[in-house]
């Protein structure tokens, strides 16, 4: 019986330590698929560089390691092909911001993609790469914010402008606060006023340094719309975390300053970190209001990705798709671990209920 009991335990233990190393190991597996993506990303338009040193050097560097033989990974698009997508996309950014981005009226407008890249030679629908040292994440932006896009990474709303670097802009980001223990912009309330946020596409490195944070309401869109005469990228998640009634904006206006390394990038947000409360402007009510957001990291919660962007999940539905296999199969090791302990128990006492009654005739025949 000791014996059961410290493999009952063993097992019990076993089963905890998967269910509490199942976010981690969907976030390093989700790192790699981001990576992966990027790397593409970056080999698929090295030709949208000007300099063709440069590019050499962008395709070695972005590629990482990653098997450019594979059939992932497309051998390129043209530098023609490129200049007709941007070609496009400018002409998309003069139409939305000359009627007014009237067709930004509901989640539906913004999780339509409004162009297909892979019409263009390129392996997924990715617009660009997005970094934010503040917070250290690195995300492929997907065209369209619907929710496999969002699953995957960031996401460019419909309906607002692609990052061409022009006049009369505002690019919308989206991502998850949490999402099957992918942090994303969980922790975008670290951001100040002045850090940078980078764009790689296709054809440019953009930089912007942030201007701006606001709350507001889930339909307020008009917060999101272009802005006369500014070259905004805008950053959209849910608020508060795991509450998720509100929207949290940061706002970042183009600077035209050159690109630095990431270890650069991380040693000026080391050097000019700020612990104090954020002030945030607060318009989501009747009145606006400048609120004090904590800016300390935030922990993994239960309820992270609770329902966001018009997605109809509920904290306990996301909970349960992010750890329900680690659960289940937690609980069917145990609950086999417990049968064969039991079934072997059981066997034993019936051997020596067999091995009594034996005994008993063996004494009877003996008194006879």
């Amino acid at each position: 019986m000791r014996r059961a009991v410290q493999i009952i335990a063993a097992t019990v233990f076993l089963a905890g330590a998967a269910v509490f190393l199942a976010p981690y190991v969907n976030r390093w597996m989700a790192d790699q698929d981001s990576s992966d993506v990027i790397d593409t990303f970056e080999v698929e338009t090295a030709a949208g560089r000007e300099d063709a040193g440069d590019r050499e050097e962008d395709a070695d560097a972005s590629a990482g390691g990653a098997d450019l033989q594979s059939e992932d990974y497309a051998a390129g698009v043209s530098a023609e092909t490129l200049s007709a997508l941007r070609e496009a996309l400018s002409v998309y950014n003069r139409e939305i911001y000359e009627n007014g981005q009237a067709g930004l009226k509901d989640p539906f407008s913004y999780e339509t993609s409004g162009f297909d890249l892979t019409e263009y030679g390129f392996s997924q629908n990715v617009i660009g790469v997005l970094w934010i040292p503040r917070i250290e994440e690195n995300l492929p932006v997907y065209l369209g914010a619907n929710h496999d896009n969002m699953a995957k990474g960031a996401a460019l709303l419909g309906e607002t402008s692609m990052p061409l670097g022009e006049t009369n802009s505002n690019t919308v980001i989206a991502a998850h606060r949490g999402w099957k223990g992918i942090p994303m912009f969980q922790n975008i309330q670290q951001i100040q006023i002045g850090d940078k946020i980078q764009i790689t596409t296709p054809w440019d490195v953009l930089i912007y340094r942030v201007c701006d944070l606001k709350i507001i309401s889930p339909d307020d869109s008009q917060e999101i719309f272009i802005q006369e005469g500014r070259e905004l990228v805008t950053l959209l998640t849910c608020h508060p975390y795991t509450h998720n009634y509100q929207r949290y904006l940061v706002f970042a206006e183009r600077s035209d300053e050159e690109p630095q390394t990431m270890e650069e990038d991380l040693a000026e947000v080391g050097k000019t970190w700020d612990p104090s409360p954020r002030e945030v402007e607060d318009i989501s009510g009747k009145e606006p209001v400048t609120v004090q957001v904590d800016p300390s990291a935030l922990a993994p919660s239960l309820s992270d990705g609770a329902e966001e962007s018009g997605a109809g999940y509920s904290n306990l539905q996301i909970w349960l798709e992010t750890y329900g296999v680690w659960i289940f199969l937690a609980v069917a090791v145990v609950i086999v671990a417990a049968a064969v302990i039991l079934t072997g128990h059981r066997k034993r006492h019936t051997q020596a209920e067999e091995d009594h009654r034996k005994n008993r005739r063996r004494r009877r025949r003996r008194k006879r």
